[in-house]
């Protein structure tokens, strides 16, 4: 039976797995890098991190399974963190990745909806663009590090894109990664030249549009001695994480929704049909996304900021005590966590309102609030703010499926489906979805499956139905969530016309 290697290069790690053909993960590995915030509105991360995570990673898959010698690989496919902006120059990346939780760019982003027009950028693109678009952080090198980007030979879109020029010296790009951009035409599939040149951006830059279950190229012999791996494999583009993880959990065809649950979130599936953008969806955060079927689409209500929360909160919080004892002190506080409500924004918004203004806060907190109403209230915060975006989609779906790091926690997902009033499904290995789905993809394309969701690859491994008593304190609790989203929107505005901060004194 063949085999492919499947790499998630994702916002915490990079995963590596060696996955058969009938699906099964024979063997996985995993490595954390870490993310930077030099200043307010910014979030960074080193591309050789991302290189050296994936080496780690590989080395332990290559620890249970002698990958040198495997006869039977088909090759190597990937998935990863989209629209981040990555510089490559002669010899590697030129400074750090800008990814795409990183709003520094808002007035770029404004200039080019003045310049362009909002209603002529979702034609073009699909989508509005807002400052984490990388129309807007590209015009903001040209503006404010100009050096940088004159060095740069080419820009990359999306993490596993880099760990594929790594791998075999291509660059390229999705279809999927490149239409979160803002840079593609998504009617024609293919990169939105004429909008580049009314902004003075070079297209010289851009890396070639790939399918992404096509080959883009073979191993490196560097590559391969580096990994410990066969020389000449060959390497396919994949696709960005939201379509792995679509294709992984079965919405690769249509009638399934599903929740990703991990440092960031959205709730997607596969429409029957193409749907068009309009103003309407596109404002209020609704993305219509390529399909690794170029002639499908994704409809995403995306958030930015979703199991982050919780990391934020066990580290300020509760002192890094771990996953499982965030769990089991949450799991100490009632059902509502005695009247503390969080809203979820810690690096602003995008569905189902888009305001990179935005930031978390606590509602609520009186002198009997304790730790673990603090941490629950971070799981219910979140949980509200899914059903926000299911709403948000229109789903009529009576199950929603559920994958990524958030699922392994039986109590948030038990807060979910009472939050939500539907049944939660978790898929077995929520945190192999994106692996499992590049490796369809790349599948798909050797001929081993005839469609997306092939049979009996998506084996779910717990239910949840609401219960009826917490589901009724949640709709009560959802209704005064959704009115303080609304009304400390414009205190988000003058907070930030506050600036940053001075450090305090050592």
């Amino acid at each position: 039976m063949q085999k492919l290697i499947s790499l998630d290069i994702g916002t915490s790690g990079a995963k590596a797995a060696l996955v058969a053909q009938d699906g099964r993960l024979l063997a996985s590995g995993y490595a954390s890098y870490e993310t930077h915030n030099p200043a307010d509105y910014r979030v960074e991360q080193e591309p050789q991190a991302w290189w050296r995570a994936t080496q780690e990673a590989l080395a332990q898959v290559g620890a249970r399974a002698n990958l040198a010698a495997a006869a039977d690989l088909a090759g190597i496919t990937l998935s990863g963190q989209m629209q981040d902006l990555i510089l490559v120059g002669a010899d590697d990346t030129i400074g750090r990745a800008i990814l795409y939780s990183d709003t520094r760019s808002r007035s770029e982003a404004e200039e080019i909806s003045s310049r362009i027009g909002a209603d002529r950028l979702i034609r073009i693109t699909g989508n509005t663009q807002d400052a984490s678009s990388l129309l807007a952080k590209w015009r903001w090198l040209d503006i404010h590090e100009p050096d940088r980007l004159a060095a740069s030979r080419t820009m990359l879109f999306g993490a596993h894109s880099y760990i594929a020029w790594r791998l075999c010296g291509n660059a390229s790009c999705d279809h999927t990664t490149a239409s979160t951009t803002g840079l593609l035409d998504l009617g024609s599939n293919a990169w939105a030249t004429d909008l580049l040149e009314m902004l003075g951006l070079d297209r010289q830059r851009l890396p070639r549009l790939t399918p992404a279950g096509e080959s883009i190229g073979t191993l490196s012999a560097l590559a391969a001695r580096t990994l410990m791996l066969p020389p000449d494999l060959p390497v396919f583009t994949g696709a960005g994480d939201l379509a792995a993880t679509t294709v992984g959990v079965g919405a690769g065809e249509p009638h399934r929704f599903y929740c990703y649950l991990g440092t960031s979130g959205w709730i997607a599936s596969t429409p029957p049909d193409s749907a068009e953008s309009s103003w309407a969806t596109a404002e209020s955060g609704v993305f219509t996304l390529r399909h690794p079927d170029l002639q499908r689409v994704i409809r995403v209500a995306p958030m930015l900021t979703a199991g982050g929360n919780l990391d934020w909160a066990g580290a300020e919080i509760a002192n890094n005590e771990g996953y499982a004892s965030h769990n089991a002190t949450a799991a100490s506080a009632p059902v509502g966590s005695n009247g503390v409500i969080y809203l979820p924004y810690l690096a602003g918004e995008r569905s189902p309102f888009r305001d990179p203004n935005a930031r978390a806060c606590y509602i609520g907190l009186s002198n009997q609030t304790t730790r673990a109403d603090l941490i629950r209230a971070v799981m219910e915060g979140v949980s509200f703010a899914y059903r926000s975006l299911f709403e948000l989609l229109g789903a009529n779906a009576e199950k929603l499926y559920v994958v990524g790091g958030g699922a392994k926690s039986t109590l948030w997902m038990q807060i979910l489906a009472d939050v939500m009033g539907h049944d939660i499904e978790v898929v077995a290995e929520p945190e192999n979805a994106a692996v499992r789905g590049a490796a369809i993809i790349a599948g798909r394309e050797l001929g081993w499956y005839k469609t997306y969701a092939p049979p009996d690859h998506f084996p779910v491994a717990r239910s949840y139905q609401p219960q009826e008593s917490s589901a009724a304190v949640y709709s009560s609790r959802y209704s005064i969530y959704m009115d303080l989203s609304l009304q400390l929107r414009s205190a988000f505005g003058k907070i930030s016309d506050l600036g940053i901060s001075s450090p305090p004194p050592a």
